[in-house]
């Protein structure tokens, strides 16, 4: 193997076994083992590494992470909103339709950025490739939004730490389980299983990777095997009358009951919107976790993605046919909604389960499958990618939750393994910190809504549409929105180049589906702001909470999001002044050159402060573009070199990384003045 050099990002290239074993040697040599051992001893770094070839993630793992994390409660709840705020069959179906081709179009948005960004010189002409990492929006927020320093990390990464959890999962799962018992809902006993089953699902990939994938896999599969059974069921107890009265092409668009002004149209798009939501799912884990992990990544991962995301939609919509073809119109468009997935099971398989209190369990514990699905799949994600945003340096203690750990339940009982991570870049280590993190933020709001949001009689399903609804409109309305303008920006801006860095050659289709999910998620996203007179409350909440209460608290987590961002700015700002030091957050990553391009295996990170002698930041003007100082320390004579092997040339180049904004250039970088942070993408010539 040939590495470019320690301060430089590393293509790694095949020894002389790769010619005749298409899998790459997981050893290092005498010189790449020094450097990660330095770097393991130094406590401003860290390494992160790729799993054992074992705990890989093949294309049905990375598949059933979409399929356990779209199929959760959602498609049982939702639909009671989307029926009820309609009143009408058509549109109901309209919007649920409109929502898979919204999702549809997502993940292609999603696969164009994730193959795309980041960008690297490593191409056999000095020509920037690129390299996908884990970090989903953290990644390409960064490259749409590159100043001011650290705004696009704080936006993003505060409201993802925060509202990405298992909350309202664990509440859902918590009431079903009770449902099933036949016992009473209390704070208490919601709140207690609500915290066992997050804590279970935290421990179990702290201590196991590799089980916390196989039960993945496992609840992935029953959840969808259940939305097929569910529709099969549907087929053996279709009520003809009823699906002829409320599918007609005559009856079905009734609209004399619907409501004329578009508040309510526009809270069912948000709870259409939901349950696909997390169509975009590999994109959290897309390197580190999944990407490297897969054969032929830039062909798997587009087709897992796309695939799963389109598998799902299809039977969402048979679902949906379902419901509406068993359930009667008077029912369906009840004043406060049904629940909508009980009356089903009622219609269906009641004929064949008669006591209805066995029906109920039997509901409930579907329910309550779906439920655990998602916190397994959205805990082992969401650390991930919470993992990725304490390697930006923006958290108190930033290293500690970007680092793995070995928790495993050989090491706890002191066994070891044959070949221990300092010889390998192999890991099987656990972001046991950024677990941490998800508990503890998770455990804060799971006890929040629950003691104040109390019904009478008492029942968990405000609290819990509360949280679904402001995960839905800022995780997905938002974020989804932002992203999808993002990328028609980049594609009608000249100054970009875009259509020659992206991945995915089909421009007409790119800018279609990017439209398609702007004005799919615009509607909902300015029109839960007009007020309905006869709608004074929201969805599914008793009647306690207005109707503008899950907007404003999403609105204001943004809010503490940006002040969040100055405050750090503030703070680094004067400690820099103060003491005459920077702040150098540097990300190194390391490459596998295989038959598909390049490919993260490695990566360490630098977080420290350095003390930049007789300089003191104020004094020290700001540079044009904002990522080097004028101040740079003499570029050496050697750069990167990358041996012959398998078509890749020797060359000399003295371009620069898109990530090299903390100095990940190929040379060495120049000395940093300003407390600033590297971007994901600067531009082909430095300007973008």
């Amino acid at each position: 193997m040939t590495y470019s050099g320690s301060n430089a990002p590393i293509a790694v290239t095949a020894g002389n076994g790769s010619a005749v074993d298409p899998e790459w040697s997981p050893d290092l040599d005498a010189d790449d083992l020094r450097e990660l051992q330095a770097a393991e001893d130094d406590p401003s770094k860290l390494v992160s590494r790729m799993p054992r070839e074992s705990l890989r993630l093949g294309y049905f793992s990375a598949a059933c992470l979409i399929f356990n994390r779209m199929i959760g409660t959602g498609i049982f709840n939702s639909p009671s909103v989307i029926f009820t705020n309609t009143q009408s069959v058509g549109i109901s179906l309209l919007l649920f339709g409109l929502g898979g081709i919204t999702s549809l179009a997502g993940v292609m948005n999603y696969i164009e950025f994730g193959l795309t960004v980041p960008r690297w010189p490593f191409g056999a002409n000095g020509e920037k490739v690129s390299t996908p990492r884990s970090g989903d929006n953290l990644n390409y927020f960064n490259y749409l939004l590159k100043k001011p320093t650290f705004l696009a990390t704080c936006l993003f990464g505060i409201t993802f730490i925060v509202l990405e959890n298992t909350a309202a999962n664990s509440v859902s799962m918590a009431q079903n389980l009770l449902d099933a018992a036949h016992t009473q809902q209390t704070p208490g006993r919601i709140i207690g299983i609500s915290l066992a089953a997050n804590t279970l699902a935290c421990l179990l990939h702290t201590i196991s990777r590799k089980w916390g994938i196989i039960l993945n896999n496992i609840l992935g599969t029953m959840k969808l095997l259940i939305l097929l059974f569910i529709f099969i069921i549907g087929l053996i107890w279709i009520d003809r009358d009823v699906a002829h009265d409320n599918l007609s092409i005559k009856t079905s668009f009734n609209t004399r009951n619907s409501p004329r002004l578009p508040y309510r149209y526009a809270e069912a798009m948000v709870y259409v919107i939901y349950p696909y939501g997390a169509f975009h799912q590999i994109n959290y884990v897309c390197t580190l976790q999944v990407i490297s992990e897969l054969k032929e990544p830039r062909k798997t991962f587009p087709r897992a993605s796309f695939y799963a995301v389109l598998t799902v939609t299809i039977i969402y919509a048979a679902v949906m046919l379902s419901y509406a073809a068993i359930i009667p119109k008077k029912e369906l468009f009840t004043a406060g909604g049904i629940d909508v997935g009980a009356r089903f099971f009622q219609l269906t398989i009641g004929h064949a389960i008669t006591n209805p209190d066995h029906l109920q369990t039997f509901f409930s514990i579907i329910k309550a499958i779906s439920a655990m699905g998602n916190i397994i799949v959205i805990t082992f994600t969401a650390a991930r990618v919470k993992q990725e945003i304490a390697k930006e340096g923006i958290l108190p203690y930033s290293l500690f939750f970007a680092q793995n750990y070995d928790f495993s339940l050989g090491r706890l009982f002191g066994m070891s393994s044959p070949k221990t991570d300092r010889d390998s870049i192999y890991s099987e280590k656990t972001p046991a910190g950024a677990l941490a993190l998800h508990w503890a933020i998770t455990t804060v709001i799971v006890i929040i809504p629950l003691v104040t949001i109390k019904p009478t009689p008492y029942s968990a399903t405000p609290a819990q549409t509360f949280l679904a609804a402001i995960f839905a409109y800022e995780i997905d309305i938002v974020c989804l929105t932002a992203l999808s303008f993002g990328l028609l920006y980049l594609r009608f801006s000249p100054h970009h180049h875009w259509a020659e860095k992206s991945q995915l050659k089909y421009p007409a289709l790119s800018t279609t589906c990017a439209l398609i999910v702007f004005v799919g998620c615009l509607f909902p996203l300015v029109f839960v702001w007009v007020p309905d007179p006869g709608f004074p409350r929201m969805s599914r909440t008793s009647n306690l909470l207005p109707w503008f209460t899950g907007w404003v608290a999403a609105l204001c987590l943004l809010v503490f999001a940006f002040v969040y961002w100055v405050i750090f700015r503030v703070h680094v700002s004067l400690r820099s002044a103060h003491e005459g030091t920077t702040l150098h957050v540097r990300r190194e990553p390391k490459f596998k050159r295989d038959s598909g391009g390049l490919t993260q295996v490695l990566e360490i990170v630098t977080l420290e402060w350095k003390r930049e002698i007789g300089l003191r930041l104020h004094e020290i003007p700001d540079t044009d573009d904002a990522f080097r100082s004028n101040t740079v320390s003499p570029r050496p004579e050697s750069v990167t070199r990358l041996q012959y092997y398998g078509g890749v040339k020797d060359r000399n180049s003295t371009a620069t990384s898109e990530d090299s904004v903390r100095g990940n250039g190929f040379y060495e970088p120049p000395i940093r003045r300003k407390p600033l942070r590297y971007e994901l993408a600067v531009a082909e010539h430095d300007e973008d």
